[in-house]
Parts: structure tokens; sequence; C-alpha cells
């Protein structure tokens, strides 16, 4: 039972250090840019193991405070950067562990490669440090410093008086080592049903190599996830969103599922 513990909480903890994606693939005028900050709040009792099976969880809350940044430095450079917070409380088959600490480090360039009124695509070369896993889990070792390079598209247009757009992205993450770690995908959907008020629906898709973010031989870990959310401008350059996030299927990987709060501030 331990191997199979050993397995599935430590790729739980693995996986919670997972950055959001924030990104857009239009890039903020010169010495303009925006602040994305958001309260993720998830709870779950049940994991899926490497073989695809459910595995029951006593306790399983995660809290995480995001941050995503961006500054135009010229017309087609931009500065990006985020920085998360993450309080997280995982009790299941004789395993119990807590902590609180920063879950993910990022700075990087996002460089435009087009745009045009109603389309835009980017690419972006970013910094991700390494995270420190809780000394609770002795046998893994520190996660490795990754170098992530991104792609991504854009599309907006007019559809009976209001705006709508579609936004992809695909990224891959290579540690220092050269060994290639993880690959993530987002697909999102968005409208604009007022003046004041867009509605967002996103899908990503995981996954993550095997023994390359700790000594484990472990099995290849995915997961798939879905967020819907209402954003609302209070003011002119600030904006409040609500909505719902979850992980729907995977691999080695925990079914959790909540709400997330956040403030937008453009300047």
């Amino acid at each position: 039972m331990w191997g199979l513990k050993r397995t599935t909480y430590g790729l739980v903890l693995l996986l919670a250090f997972v950055p959001d994606v924030q990104a857009s693939a239009w890039n903020p005028d010169p010495w303009h840019g925006e602040v994305i900050s958001g309260y993720v709040l998830t709870s779950a009792d049940t994991a899926i193991d490497a073989r695809g099976d459910p595995v029951p969880l006593q306790i399983y809350n995660k809290r995480i405070l995001q941050n995503y940044g961006n500054l135009g430095l010229t017309p087609r450079i931009a500065l990006i950067g985020t920085f998360d917070w993450q309080d997280t409380q995982i009790v299941g088959q004789g395993l119990d562990i807590s902590f609180s600490k920063p879950s993910s480090v990022s700075a990087g360039l996002q460089y435009q490669l087009s745009r045009r009124e109603g389309h835009a695509v980017a690419i972006s070369v970013s910094y991700v440090d390494g995270i420190d896993l809780p000394t609770a889990l002795l046998t893994l070792e520190n996660r490795e410093e990754s170098i992530e390079f991104r792609a991504l598209w854009g599309e907006s247009r007019g559809f009976q008086g209001h705006n709508v757009f579609a936004e992809a992205q695909l990224a891959g993450q290579l540690t220092l080592n050269g060994d290639y770690g993880s690959t993530h995908a987002q697909l999102t959907l968005g409208g604009e049903p007022t003046e004041r008020s867009m509605v967002l629906l996103k899908g990503r898709y995981r996954e993550f190599e095997p023994g390359v973010y700790e000594r484990l031989a472990i099995a290849r870990q995915r997961r798939w996830e879905v967020e819907a959310s209402a954003v609302y401008r209070i003011r002119k350059r600030d904006f409040i969103e609500i909505g719902y996030t979850g992980i729907v299927a995977g691999q080695s990987t925990v079914l959790e599922s909540g709400i997330k709060i956040g403030y937008w501030r453009k300047f």
C-alpha cells in the first residue's frame, strides 16, 4: 500500500504546483499592461492512480493565491511573469501532509508575431523556478528549474452586435538539463454579452513526463480541466471575476473542484 500511497499522493503534490495560464495572444501597448490576481479554493474526495483507478481521500483542501502580470516594452515585446502562493492539506491512507509556500514563480518575454483587428499570434519564453516539495515526502527531490516555450493564437469577431472570441495556447517545458518535462494546452471561448461583462469557458490539458521532476519511477501524468467564469467591469480599468474550476478526468491526479475569484487591473 505504501507504494500506491507514495505514487498517488506524490503526484497529487507535484500536479498541484502547476500555474494556471493567464497569458493572452494580444500583447499590451508599450508601457501599458495588466495585473490579474485570483484566489482559488478547491477540495476533493477522490484521486485517480496511475492505472486509472479511483483512490479515496479523507481530506484534500487547496487554496492558491495566483498573480499574473504583463508590461509592454515595445510594440512587439512584453514582459510577463507569475507568482503563486499555495496552502494545501492532504489526508488519506495513513498520509497527513500540509504545507504553505510559493508554488510558482516565473518570468519571461512574449513576442507579437502578428496582430491586426480581430487577430493575434504570439510566442513566449519563460524561466520557471524549481519548487521545493514538502520535506514530509522524503522520497522526493526538488523539482528542477525549467524553460517554458509557448505559442498563442487568438481571433475575435462580432456576432449579432456582441464581441465573441477564441484563443488557443500550446506550451512545453524543458529542464535546464535538457529533459522534456511537460506539455500544456488550453482553449478559451468567450463573449461579451454587455459592454461591462464577459463570460469565459476554458478547457485545459496537462501532461507530465515520468521521472523528470522526481526520482520515483512513476507513470505518465495527465489531467483534463474545465473552467467557467464571468468577468464584470466595475471601473474603467478594474474588473472582478468569479467562476468554477475543476479537474474532470486524468491519470495520476486528483479530481478536485472549487471556486475562483479574481481581480483584474489594467494600466
